[in-house]
């Protein structure tokens, strides 16, 4: 293959320019015509002698394709356009490529629940498409995807042998214990469709109605001398956990088995960090104790949601920061009392530290509403200062 050096004046890369931009935009086998630049007589001479016709104001590319193949500076135009130093880019046809294949893929998707009995299916997977759950996923790949999760659902819907693990029934259904953990593509399509059933938001609640249980044994709740009433397993615990003079976790399994039951009016105080829990126990203090380490999970909630039941008085205390705010709300609207969460404790706290001197760290979100005590969001809006509830300590506990 070779090039005229007459095909490499200024004034034809332009056009070369502009041919390869049109097979970049319509594909490399696309042809039509593109509008001629402004040329030389030179240039005007040398493409006319490669079309072998009179110029117009457009350019055939059928007829370009012709000539230079003719000439032998490509087999093709696109071979061509790389020795004229214009390489036609396959990006922009894999990107076409691509989303003609997603596309594909969200009507296979969209087709197969279509075919499905449940009222809500075509909202589901319209949920399902928005949230990215199928991304990546080729046709194939989405056939099968969404055959795992009928049979998740069919599962669900037929069995009715009292609630099951969540681990049991991904392993007994999909073949791996994992494959319906949090934050798998299996797991959000099915908790998505059992809140299209069901109705409600909280993910382990849906899953909870559908008879299928989370992980009852981690994640458990740390606790200091909690005053239990009665002789159940956790009572006796309880008693036995204070004489060594140890803190005491509760799982959700022991807290579902032994509900936990307290003389009404009894105070129990509720903090964000277990450190608190931990000095609690080390001056075998008097208070009783609970810690949610940070965000209350399943446990935490459980055991609250007890105590209140029982007519417990629950006061709560945390971080003055933004997610420390979010937390004492959250436990608010439970029912839970905030303590020493208003605007004067916290303006007390930072003229602590000023007065020792110590450096607090900066917050740089916003913080929420604190409806316990209005002010308290302005002021920590304000300052933006933080302080742990690290530094209340020993004042938490008597």
């Amino acid at each position: 293959m070779s090039v005229p050096a007459s095909l490499r004046s200024v004034d034809l890369e332009r056009l070369w320019a502009s041919v390869r931009a049109r097979l970049e935009a319509r594909g490399a086998g696309s042809r039509g015509r593109v509008l001629l630049p402004a040329l030389s007589s030179a240039s005007q001479l040398a493409l006319k002698s490669l079309l072998e016709r009179p110029l117009g104001k457009t350019l055939d590319l059928a007829a370009l394709e012709e000539g230079l193949v003719r000439l032998d500076v490509g087999p093709d135009l696109a071979s061509a356009l790389e020795a004229l130093g214009q390489p036609v880019s396959g990006e922009r046809a894999r990107e076409r490529s691509l989303r003609a294949a997603r596309k594909q893929a969200r009507e296979l998707a969209r087709a197969i629940a279509s075919s499905w009995s449940e009222p809500w299916a075509g909202g589901w997977i319209d949920d399902v498409i928005r949230a990215g759950v199928l991304r990546g996923l080729g046709q194939e790949k989405v056939r099968i995807f969404l055959g795992r999760v009928r049979a998740v659902l069919d599962h669900l819907e037929g069995s009715h042998s009292g609630p099951m693990s969540r681990i049991d029934l991904a392993a007994r259904v999909l073949g791996s214990s994992h494959a319906l953990d949090g934050g798998t593509r299996m797991e959000a399509a099915v908790a998505r469709a059992l809140r299209f059933k069901m109705g409600g938001s909280d993910s382990r609640d849906l899953w909870a109605q559908a008879g299928v249980h989370l992980d009852l044994t981690s994640a458990p709740v740390l606790t200091w001398r909690l005053p239990l009433a009665g002789q159940n397993g956790l009572a006796r615990l309880a008693a036995a956990a204070l004489e060594a003079g140890v803190p005491l976790h509760l799982t959700r399994f022991a807290l579902q088995a032994h509900p936990v039951v307290v003389v009404r009016g009894s105070r129990i105080r509720v903090f964000e960090n277990p450190r608190v829990v931990e000095a609690a126990a080390q001056t075998r203090s008097v208070t009783p104790v609970i810690s949610t380490n940070g965000w209350p999970g399943s446990a935490v909630l459980l055991l609250l949601g007890q105590l209140l039941e029982a007519g417990a008085e629950l006061h709560y205390h945390g971080d003055f920061d933004t997610a420390g705010l979010a937390i004492c709300e959250r436990l608010m609207r439970l029912g839970l009392t905030p303590w020493q969460m208003g605007a004067q404790d916290y303006r007390a706290a930072l003229a602590a530290a000023d007065v020792e001197g110590a450096t607090l760290p900066r917050e740089p979100q916003a913080p929420g509403s604190t409806p316990w005590d209005p002010p308290l969001q302005r002021v920590f809006d304000h300052e933006r200062r933080v302080v742990h509830q690290e530094r209340f300590l020993p004042g938490l506990i008597e």
